[in-house]
């Protein structure tokens, strides 16, 4: 009986940090081997939880004026803290350049700037914050 209930723990446990991972992956969502340079203006910086996200308009391939969200991944305020950003990081109408994976779906305007040390940087190609490690 105490083997049933190890194993029935253990099932519980898997599929539980399963579905964790699995809520926070951005597999499938973003080109992966694909990388983007963008440079537009903020039009929203959203530094809160659970994932802060910022909205930048710029123009696509074709010169179209698009809003693009810009994702960190599954990294939360803290994650970002950790790395220099704050609520101030960015301000509205602010030109910035930022380097990531394109969204893989026709017609969404998104990019993944996770981990790499992949900053924003700012007009003058200083990076919005100093980095440093997430975790």
């Amino acid at each position: 009986m105490k083997i049933v209930k190890n194993i029935i723990l253990t099932l519980s446990a898997i599929f539980v940090m399963s579905q964790a991972i699995a809520h926070h992956s951005t597999r499938g969502i973003y080109h992966e081997d694909q990388e983007l340079e963008l440079t537009g203006t903020v039009k929203e910086w959203a530094f809160v939880n659970p994932h802060p996200y910022l909205t930048l308009s710029a123009e696509d391939e074709n010169g179209e004026l698009h809003d693009w969200d810009l994702s960190y991944g599954g990294a939360a305020v803290v994650h970002l803290q950790r790395q220099g950003y704050t609520t101030d990081t960015f301000k509205v109408g602010e030109v910035i350049s930022v380097k990531g994976n394109p969204a893989r779906k026709t017609g969404v305007y998104g990019i993944l700037m996770e981990g790499g040390g992949n900053h924003p940087t700012r007009e003058d190609g200083t990076p919005v914050v100093a980095g440093g490690s997430m975790f």
